[in-house]
């Protein structure tokens, strides 16, 4: 094989790398940041009413 295209190759693997790694801190930054609390009340009264189906 050419060795241009093995340059190519992981060059193109290197950015698609940092792309995703890029775009996964984003996305975890955002799920911390608007992260939504769960009321312990609610998941009581699913518990209880599971059987009611």
């Amino acid at each position: 094989m050419d060795p241009m295209l093995i340059k190519l190759a992981f060059g193109g693997l290197a950015v698609l790398g940092c792309i995703g790694l890029i775009f996964g801190i984003g996305l975890g930054l955002a799920a911390h940041k608007f992260a939504v609390e769960i009321n312990p009340k609610i998941e009581e009264v699913k518990e209880v009413l599971a059987g009611a189906q």
